[in-house]
């Protein structure tokens, strides 16, 4: 493969930043090194980013990462010289839309060789209306284009259905589903849950940001249940929210651990634990939020999730296994007999290796391949 640069806003705890992390380590680890370009420098005493996090891994892969800082101007240097200095074509990955113009610019302008292939991460239906016209235009300036989830594709899709611009200008430039897979070196060894705790004890794991949306006014609703009280509930945020936990009682306070700025690698499975991912954007949305990277790294350790209903479409491998279950999050009694019904599943070792190997990342890197070697 040629040249591989791979670019990202910055490295924050989040999803788009754990998929161009984990797309370096995998591609490294087949002997494919790639460059890793970032847009914004995380100050180093800040705690939310996987820079820190991941040092152990970042410096195990020898991934390269370079800093593009600075005015939109600045930033086209830094592609325009890449571009200039390259004797070789150059594959760019790009998980940024703004390093998408400035790269077809750069590209463009340097006469060099290139391909540009772009990942959307951004929901249209779940972005004001000048926020959707600026993405789909800088959209056009890839070559190539995929989405991360059945349902964000096919949101993507229904807007472009219902303009007739927009289906003129993508007529040729179709959205290609691009699942994202784990890369399974960076979890916590333990493939089966400790034994520490009561085998009736139940813990309630939230991994998301502290927003309502997410679901942690959810959470929260479900443990105010009368059959949850002797629930625990454990929260990874990648930031404090103070507002998160505001008019609550205190016997629910009194049962919530909260760890700040720490990852799943920071996170210990136990007999009991019950992974729950409740986004819900609201009843104006018709988006179903599908399977998160939270929900596969927690199959991979053989935790169960509840996800929102209808969430499967991305992951129908998971319609009939005890590690992913769908819930309506509108329906508390429904969520909480789900959970008390979980508690007494046995997940076998044989089910979490067979799901491990499907959510693996180099299924995704296999895709990923495959689109760069079939270029535009």
């Amino acid at each position: 493969m040629s040249r591989l640069v791979i670019v990202a806003q910055n490295l924050k705890i989040g999803g788009f930043q754990r998929i161009a992390l984990d797309q370096c380590y995998a591609l490294a680890k087949r002997g494919i090194s790639g460059e890793l370009i970032l847009l914004e420098k995380i100050p180093n005493d800040q705690y939310n980013n996987f820079i820190s996090l991941e040092a152990d891994l970042i410096e195990k892969y020898r991934i390269d990462i370079k800093y593009s800082t600075g005015s939109r101007l600045n930033q086209f240097k830094t592609f325009y010289s890449i571009l200039r200095n390259s004797v070789e074509p150059i594959n760019f990955l790009s998980h940024s839309l703004r390093a998408t113009v400035l790269i077809r610019f750069a590209g463009v302008i340097s006469k060099k060789r290139f391909t540009l292939f772009t990942t959307i991460h951004q929901i249209p239906s779940l972005s004001d209306t000048l926020q959707v016209k600026k993405r789909f235009f800088y959209a056009l300036f890839s070559h190539k284009l995929s989405i991360f989830s059945a349902p964000a594709k096919q949101d993507w899709d229904t807007k472009v259905g219902k303009s007739i611009i927009l289906r003129r200008l993508y007529s040729k430039k179709p959205i290609e589903l691009l699942r994202n897979g784990v890369f399974l070196e960076r979890l916590p060894h333990a493939l089966k849950p400790s034994l520490e705790g009561k085998n009736n004890e139940v813990r309630l794991v939230f991994i998301g940001r502290p927003t309502s949306w997410k679901g942690v006014d959810t959470i929260l609703n479900l443990a105010a249940s009368k059959l949850m009280e002797n629930v625990h509930i454990l929260f990874f945020f990648p930031y404090l929210n103070e507002n998160a936990f505001s008019n609550i009682s205190d016997n629910i306070v009194n049962r919530i651990s909260v760890k700040i700025g720490k990852s799943i690698r920071d996170y210990t499975p136990r007999q009991g634990d019950i992974h729950l991912y409740p986004a819900n954007y609201g009843v104006e949305s018709s988006y179903i939020e599908a399977i998160s990277i939270n929900c596969l790294e927690m199959s991979a350790l053989g935790i169960p999730s509840l996800v929102t209903k209808g969430g499967l479409d991305t992951w129908p491998e998971f319609a009939n296994s005890l590690l992913i279950h769908e819930v309506e999050w509108s329906d508390p009694g429904g969520a909480v007999n789900k959970i008390l019904d979980i508690k007494k599943l046995l997940i076998t070792v044989n089910e979490i290796f067979r799901f491990r190997n499907i959510i693996d990342i180099n299924h995704h890197v296999d895709q990923l391949i495959n689109l760069v070697e079939n270029k535009p």
